[in-house]
């Protein structure tokens, strides 16, 4: 029964590859396993524009909600993206919904898990993004128009995407040092920053979970210790000389 954990899945029923690729892993586990979802478990694209359609539709939401039938233990942080989605998780996956930090023993390491956007290296009008005005304004427009501003924002995080993960990279490292140096935590668990990262901090570890857009990746906790699988290569722009 080991635990498992997940970042960044981004899911919504327009973006089916996504959907397939995380439902595979999910129908994979086994029935007494526990997953952790460490935020933006779906879009804002759907919180926006398809939370009125049958959450059924979607491959990755079904086998969740068929993983909790089965017996897992399904944990579900707040992300940016997902800030609003707690009762929907509650109520269509039988979730437990977390607001902030998640704080566990497993298989005796003691983690902290939290997606990692309110810990202050965020621009203030990506915090715009999750209030519900944003959602709601977002949903009342025109496809096309919705559909090119989604555009631009992608573009926008792609050019920007160095500069983000040193932004990120020093307040993570900080917040991972702090819990880790004060016997807190063994292990800590992040998210929203796209790209993976394991690394030694003091007498712990941190990890950055990484996305399921453009492929895959997971911690596992067992009696063995911790594990991190993933896809693509271990990331790093910010020398731990930093801190």
């Amino acid at each position: 029964m080991p635990d498992y954990f997940v970042s960044d899945v981004h899911l919504r029923l327009d973006r089916p590859e996504r959907s397939s690729r995380f439902s595979a892993f999910v129908l994979g586990l086994e029935a007494d396993d526990s997953l952790t979802v460490v935020g933006d478990l779906c879009d804002f694209w759907f919180a926006s524009r398809q939370l009125g359609l049958d959450p059924m539709r979607c491959p990755g939401l079904r086998s969740l909600a068929r993983f909790r039938d089965r017996g897992g233990r399904l944990t579900i942080l707040t992300g940016n993206h997902d800030a609003w989605l707690g009762p929907f998780y509650q109520e269509a996956l039988g979730a437990e919904w977390v607001e902030g930090a998640l704080e566990r023993s497993s298989f005796g390491v003691r983690l902290s898990a939290v997606h990692g956007h309110r810990l202050g290296a965020r621009s203030p009008w990506k915090g715009m993004m999750e209030g519900r005005a944003f959602l709601q304004g977002f949903r009342a427009l025109p496809g096309p128009i919705a559909r090119g501003l989604a555009g631009r924002l992608e573009r926008s995080n792609s050019r920007s995407l160095a500069r983000t993960h040193r932004r990120h990279l020093v307040t993570y490292r900080s917040h991972a040092r702090s819990l880790i140096d004060a016997g807190a935590a063994d292990l800590v668990l992040l998210g929203h920053v796209h790209d993976v990262f394991d690394e030694p901090i003091g007498a712990g570890r941190m990890i950055v979970l990484g996305d399921w857009i453009g492929g895959s990746s997971h911690a596992r906790i067992d009696d063995s210790g911790v594990q991190f699988v993933a896809d693509r290569p271990l990331a790093s722009t910010v020398p731990l000389s930093v801190l």
